[in-house]
């Protein structure tokens, strides 16, 4: 082997240390930067000085292997001091970012209001349950009375009926001459009500003895009333 052979392989060596450090130096620079980024700060110039100079080294490969060795470990030893000096968001207690935790408290402001309206809700359907319950209670109460009320008018009405059945009995017993003044002193409705039980013969025997205007009004009333 020549020495021409020895040197040329010697400067492919050291370029290729170089080279190799160049990368290392490289990709250390990227991780710092990708975790910088990540944690949401911004790489401080240090670190992309480093960065650089790492790139330089690595593209140009013309500075001695030991000066390119040395700020490469001293890039790589200055990377952790680096990451730790970067300045971090402010975090919230317990380790949340302040978007996360204002997303957290806009869900629990939103559930709380949700939780709200639904005792709302609560309350008015209990409100209109027992509102329901009461008007129901009314009406039945109302319908125990209309029918107390329909029994009595029926009994009332039973009673005049058969009190105008027997009133009936009694003035068509009676002679037309006696009965005539008597029912001309009543009521319409009650001579109409006595009428309406008694025979036409007995009716046309007593209106004949009444007055004149009582006659015509109890005749007018028998003929409207009468069923057609």
């Amino acid at each position: 082997m020549t020495n021409d052979e020895s040197t040329a392989r010697s400067r492919r060596r050291h370029y290729g240390r170089v080279l190799y450090i160049g990368l290392a130096v490289t990709l250390v620079g990227k991780l710092a930067l990708v975790a910088v980024r990540y944690a949401g700060g911004i790489p401080p110039a240090s670190a992309i000085a480093a960065e650089t100079r790492g790139t330089r080294g690595a593209g140009t490969a013309t500075k001695p292997a030991s000066e390119t060795i040395g700020r490469g470990s001293a890039s790589t030893a200055g990377a952790p001091r680096q990451l730790a000096s970067v300045d971090r968001p402010a975090v919230e207690a317990g380790g949340k970012r302040p978007e996360a935790r204002a997303l957290v408290d806009a869900i629990a402001r939103r559930q709380a209001e949700l939780d709200d309206r639904e005792r709302g809700l609560a309350a008015r359907e209990e409100r209109l349950r027992v509102f329901e319950q009461d008007v129901v209670a009314k009406v039945a109460s109302l319908e125990e009375i209309e029918k107390r009320l329909q029994g009595r008018a029926k009994a009332a009405s039973a009673a005049v009926d058969a009190a105008s059945e027997s009133l009936a009995k009694v003035y068509g017993a009676m002679k037309p001459a006696d009965a005539a003044p008597i029912l001309e002193r009543l009521d319409e409705a009650t001579v109409l009500s006595i009428f309406g039980r008694m025979k036409e013969k007995q009716i046309g025997e007593i209106l004949p003895l009444m007055t004149k205007d009582k006659a015509i009004a109890l005749t007018h009333a028998l003929a409207t009333s009468a069923p057609r």
